[in-house]
């Protein structure tokens, strides 16, 4: 399940994957889609795409050694993850794994259940930025 951050053109949706924990506990990796629409936002530049702004705790990075993996756990906040160095990949607990790469965006809402597995791939650290969101998992 690929991210693309940027929207083609005429799109009005930015495509991210999302980690949740379904009824039964089990995690899996579903589709999410953030709207976006062309706003004045910053004048007075022009116009441009923008989405939603939603409430935020905290923010923050994590740098990931490499070769680090982190056995099944459920993760401890509701956030979104943003890589900015290095590489990732998720496995839900249903076995589906998810790569994260440079750039790309992956929302964690599995703070129940089964949990999942991380773990940094290639030779170096992973840089992420962490944006905790209020709330439990939706």
């Amino acid at each position: 399940m690929p991210d693309t951050a940027k929207p083609a053109a005429g799109h009005s949706t930015l495509a991210f994957a999302r980690l949740y924990a379904d009824d039964a506990g089990e995690s899996r990796f579903g589709p999410l889609a953030v709207t976006i629409a062309e706003r004045n936002f910053a004048p007075p530049a022009p116009p441009f795409m923008v989405s939603p702004m939603v409430e935020a705790a905290r923010q923050g990075f994590l740098v990931v050694p490499a070769g680090w993996i982190g056995i099944l756990h459920p993760s401890s906040l509701r956030m979104w993850i943003f890589l900015l160095e290095g590489e990732m990949e998720f496995e839900a607990s249903d076995g589906q794994i998810h790569p994260l790469t440079i750039g790309a965006g992956l929302l964690l809402e599995n703070t129940t259940g089964k949990g999942h597995r991380s773990r940094v791939i290639g030779g170096t650290a992973a840089t992420l930025v962490v944006v905790e969101l209020p709330g439990q998992t939706a």
